[in-house]
C-alpha cells in the first residue's frame, strides 16, 4: 500500500524539517549559544519565565529599632552628709534643796543706819534691812542657827559693817517652830533697846531673819511667853 507509507515518510520529514529550524534558529538567537552556553531570556521572548513570590502566610515580621543612641548613665546624687548630733548641751543640776536635817546656811537681817534704801529694803527712821548669809553645819536646824547669830554678842554686823540692833541685849533663842504660815520663836532674857530708833529695827530684824529661815510669811516673836510687842511698849 503504498499511499499509506507514502504518507508517513511526508511525516517523518516534516518532523526532521522543524527539529532543523528549532536548531537553526537557538543558534541565531541573539546570546544564544551552543550547548552548555547562558542565554539571557527578555519578557515577551521564547522561554522567558517570570519568577513570582510565594504567598506570605502568618503574621508579618516588622522591623526591629534601631538601636537608641549610647547616653552615658547617670552617676547617683551624692548623698547629703549630716553632721553627727552634737551631745546635749550640759545643764548645770542645781543643788538640792535642803531636806528635814539638812542645812547648809541661814540668813540673818542687820540695819544699814541712815542708807535710805541703798544697800536693803528702806524702813524705820531711813534704814535699810541688808540680808547677811551664815554658814550652817550640816544637820543643823536653820532657825536655830539663824537666831544664834542675831543673838550673838560677838558683833557678826559690825564685821559686815552692818549695825545689829540686839547687840545691847541679853537674849537667848529657846526653841521654834512652824504654824501654818506663822513661825513662832520662843525667846528668854532682857530686851534692852538703844533708842527709840531701835524699837522699828529690833522687831523688823527678828521677824524677817525668823520668816527667812521658816519660809513662812509672818512671824509671832514671844519674850518669856510675852509677845515682842507687850515688851518693846514696857520700855
Amino acid at each position: 500500500m503504498r499511499v499509506g507509507r507514502g504518507v508517513e515518510c511526508t511525516t517523518t520529514v516534516a518532523a526532521l524539517c522543524l527539529s532543523l529550524a528549532l536548531s537553526l534558529a537557538g543558534c541565531a538567537s541573539p546570546g544564544g549559544g551552543g550547548p552548555g552556553g547562558s542565554r539571557s531570556e527578555q519578557p515577551g521572548s521564547p522561554g522567558f519565565v517570570q519568577a513570582t513570590q510565594e504567598p506570605v502566610t502568618g503574621p508579618i515580621p516588622m522591623p526591629l529599632p534601631a538601636p537608641p543612641p549610647y547616653i552615658n548613665p547617670p552617676t547617683a546624687a551624692p548623698r547629703p552628709t549630716t553632721a553627727s548630733p552634737l551631745a546635749p548641751a550640759a545643764v548645770p543640776v542645781p543643788a538640792p534643796l535642803p531636806t528635814a536635817g539638812e542645812s547648809t546656811g541661814a540668813t540673818v537681817y542687820f540695819v544699814a543706819i541712815g542708807d535710805g534704801g541703798s544697800r536693803g529694803v528702806r524702813f524705820g527712821c531711813d534704814d535699810s534691812l541688808v540680808a547677811v548669809h551664815v554658814a550652817a553645819p550640816p544637820g543643823s536646824d536653820p532657825l536655830s542657827v539663824a537666831m544664834g547669830q542675831l543673838l550673838a554678842p560677838d558683833g557678826t554686823a559690825s564685821r559686815s559693817g552692818l549695825y545689829n540692833a540686839l547687840s545691847g541685849s541679853a537674849l537667848r533663842y529657846v526653841s521654834g517652830y512652824l504654824d501654818g504660815t506663822t513661825a513662832v520663836v520662843n525667846l528668854s532674857g532682857s530686851l534692852r533697846p538703844g533708842g527709840v530708833c531701835d524699837q522699828p529695827r529690833i522687831e523688823t530684824q527678828l521677824a524677817q531673819t525668823a520668816v527667812a529661815a521658816t519660809g513662812a510669811s509672818q512671824a509671832a516673836i514671844y519674850i518669856d511667853g510675852n509677845t515682842l510687842a507687850d515688851v518693846l511698849s514696857l520700855r
